[in-house]
């Protein structure tokens, strides 16, 4: 079954109105193990997780351990996979480590060129490792955190992966992030949010973020015009409409009968 964007929108407006827990849900029922969680450990995959977990699916979480990672963010993957129960974490690697890849290569994140080429080895090609495997990836994000998310759907398209990206948290703000995960004390919550960073990724590339600079300012500080790793299709610029093929036992459910 070849999907395309057109052909989600149907679904994608009744998902509108539905809850987080209740995306999650579908998704589970729609493709059980064959769907994942996409989790770096920051604030809303935490809560991501712990919504699904609460509700006892039992969702793999895909987590790349890119071998330049903060202690605090190993530290909260192995909190999560130890008290979220329901839950599979599971850890993906790049194919050389990180002082491998600099012997071959240099510094590479010094530029705006070498990043791309660094977060391809380190984030992208350790997921496209498991390419297959899943039929649907659920991630964290939202339209509130602006930029090329603003304009994201429950329901977008994956063609590296060829799945599904799923969002439950598409329609939450931050306020509504900050409540749930206030609310529950049992979220698996990085430490490092306390500590200044709003939003984490790997340690040479990521600072703290004053109060008065806007949440990203702290990824790639020393490089201009840079904001995301590529990981996300989202956050790439779309060259073609995007397509997948996923096995025809979904159309009903997807596209109707």
């Amino acid at each position: 079954m070849r999907l395309t964007r057109i052909e989600l929108e149907a679904l994608n407006a009744r998902l509108e109105a539905r809850s987080p827990v209740e995306i999650l849900t579908w998704a589970w029922a729609t493709f059980g193990r064959r769907a994942a969680i996409l989790s770096s450990m920051q604030k809303a995959g935490a809560a991501l997780c712990h919504m699904a977990d609460r509700a006892g699916l039992g969702l793999d979480v895909v987590f790349v351990d890119t071998g330049v990672l903060h202690a605090e963010t190993l530290a909260t993957r192995d909190a999560l996979a130890r008290t979220h129960r329901h839950l599979a974490v599971v850890t993906l690697h790049p194919a050389r480590t990180f002082a491998a890849q600099t012997r071959d290569e240099g510094v590479l994140y010094l530029t705006g060129e070498g990043q791309a080429r660094c977060c391809e080895l380190r984030k992208s090609e350790p997921l496209r490792s498991v390419a297959g495997r899943y039929d649907a990836l659920i991630s964290a994000l939202r339209r509130d955190e602006g930029g090329g998310r603003a304009k994201i759907r429950a329901l977008e398209l994956d063609p590296e992966m060829n799945a599904l990206r799923v969002h439950p948290l598409v329609g939450l703000s931050s306020q509504g992030l900050d409540a749930y995960v206030a609310s529950h004390a049992d979220v698996a919550l990085n430490p490092l949010h306390s500590m200044g960073f709003p939003t984490i990724g790997c340690f040479p590339c990521t600072t703290p973020v004053r109060a008065d600079e806007g949440e990203r300012a702290g990824r790639w500080r020393h490089l201009a015009d840079v904001a995301y790793c590529g990981i996300n299709p989202t956050d790439r610029a779309a060259t073609a409409e995007p397509a997948i093929e996923l096995d025809d036992r979904y159309r009903a459910v997807l596209v109707g009968a």
